[in-house]
Formats: C-alpha cells, sequence, structure tokens
C-alpha cells in the first residue's frame, strides 16, 4: 500500500512487499552510503536542500554512523553501513504493508498493539535513538517512535507531522495529537497542554510554537542532542568522535567546536 506521489523513488507502486524490501532497502541504501562512511554520507547531506533530506534516511545514518564508528561491528564499515540503512528502510516498509492509509491504522498497528513501545525500563539506553534498534527490538524513545510513524505515514500518504513538545515529542494529523510512547493515546488540542504537564511535568503555557510541525533537521538535531546528553556522561571515545563529526556538520552549531576537542582530548 505505498502512496505513489509520496515514496516512489525506485518504481516500488505494485510491488509486493517482498520486492520492495530487496529493490528499496537495497538499493536506496546502495545510492546513499555505498562506499562511504556513514558519518561523512550524514554531514554531506544534512545541508542540501529538506528535499533531497529524507527522514528515514538521515536517521538510519545516525545509527549506522555509531554503530560502525563506535567500533562495535565486525564487519567494513561500508557493508554494514549499507545493511543497516537498508534494515531500516525495509523495516518501515514492512510496517506500512500491515497498515491501512489512516492516523486510526497507523496508531493502531505501530502503537496500541504493542508492536512498537517505549523503552520505559532502560530510557537512557543510545540504541533507543538508532533506528535499526528500535525497529529490531520493538522499543524505543518519544522521538524515534514518532519518526517511524512519520514514516509509515509518508509511506501511505498519510500526512503525520512530529509535534517537538519541550520534554516530550508526539505526533499530529489533521489537528489529532498522538502520543507513540504511551501506546498512541490521543489528545485533541484543548487535552494537549494538561497532558503535556501532566507528562512532563512542566508548568506554565504551552508556547504557541511547540505545537508546530517540526522539520526534518530540528529532529536530527533533537536527536543529537539527546545523545550528547547521554554521551557525554558515558565518556566513551569511539561514540564521542562520531558525536563531534555529527554535531560538527551544522554550522548552527559552531560555537560547540571548542567543546567537541575537549571530548576527545583526553582520549588521545
Amino acid at each position: 500500500r505505498v502512496a505513489a506521489g509520496a515514496h516512489d523513488d525506485g518504481g516500488l507502486v505494485g510491488m509486493s512487499v517482498q520486492e520492495r524490501a530487496g529493490k528499496h532497502g537495497g538499493e536506496r541504501s546502495r545510492r546513499y552510503v555505498h562506499g562511504m562512511d556513514p558519518a561523512a554520507r550524514f554531514t554531506e547531506l544534512v545541508n542540501r536542500p529538506a528535499s533531497e533530506t529524507h527522514l528515514d534516511m538521515m536517521t538510519a545514518l545516525i545509527g549506522a554512523a555509531f554503530e560502525t564508528g563506535a567500533g562495535t561491528l565486525g564487519a567494513t564499515t561500508a557493508e554494514t553501513a549499507e545493511s543497516i540503512v537498508g534494515q531500516v528502510i525495509v523495516g518501515l516498509d514492512h510496517l506500512a504493508d500491515d497498515c491501512a492509509p489512516s492516523f486510526d491504522s497507523i496508531l493502531a498497528a505501530l502503537f496500541m498493539s504493542g508492536r512498537l513501545a517505549g523503552n520505559r525500563a532502560d530510557y537512557g539506553d543510545p540504541s533507543n535513538s538508532y533506528l535499526h534498534r528500535v525497529l529490531a527490538t520493538g522499543l524505543g524513545i518519544p522521538i524515534t517512535l514518532s519518526v517511524c510513524a512519520m514514516e509509515v505515514g509518508r509511506r501511505l500518504d498519510v500526512p503525520i507531522h512530529g509535534i517537538g513538545l519541550p520534554g516530550h515529542f508526539l505526533i499530529m494529523c489533521d489537528g489529532v495529537y498522538a502520543d507513540p510512547f504511551h501506546n498512541g493515546r490521543r489528545y485533541s488540542a484543548d487535552e494537549l497542554e494538561p497532558a503535556w504537564r501532566r507528562i512532563t511535568g512542566m508548568k506554565g503555557d504551552l508556547e504557541l510554537r511547540f505545537v508546530e510541525p517540526t522539520h526534518t533537521r530540528s529532529i536530527l538535531l533533537r536527536m543529537l542532542n539527546n545523545l550528547k546528553n547521554i554521551l557525554v556522561a558515558m565518556d566513551e571515545p569511539g561514540p564521542l568522535s562520531v558525536l563531534a563529526t555529527l554535531r560538527g556538520a551544522f554550522p548552527e552549531l559552531a560555537q560547540e567546536r571548542a567543546e567537541h576537542a575537549r571530548w576527545l582530548r583526553h582520549w588521545n
């Protein structure tokens, strides 16, 4: 059930999920990362026009960069990165194949069913921010669970937007909000602010700018902010080196470069 206008970047409409898996996961991942380090590919793509920075691909590259750059896997970087990106694309295709093209169906199939859920037991695990791990384990944090819903929606031509609230991340479609971390619970516009206060413990008013759709670039930055909070505390050289490379690709984070050097100095 892949929507023709939304996601057919390789002649995939009308194919079975098995056929798409081979074509979409293989060809598309090779096109983006074949023979390249995933961190280098991320830095090359992130400042291109928004039409060239697809959310599924960019979030897949984040996970691939940390898995390969931190020295945790045995295959060569290029081979492993291609495999990881393919896992994400195919995994999202599989999720979409199990949904009807509606917000209700996506919420039910992904979150109400328990297929994807919030990792309450180990919220601070970095792998909650790696989309291939989220798809493999079914566990994630609000932003990565939301990315899964957004990308399934894109495949089905259902306009699901990310909503980056202070301290939490939701999705929205046609004025209805939903919380992937809490089993896809829905909120009307009037229910949103009280729910946000209850979930986060924050006080004050929820500013209008926070309930506007969050763009891909802001989502990527927020994911890297989450990883920064975790990885700086862990103080391990492999992940910190990858983090410095990815964050260094954003001109708006230029003021961090001295901090990046401090992360790594005592490991040299």
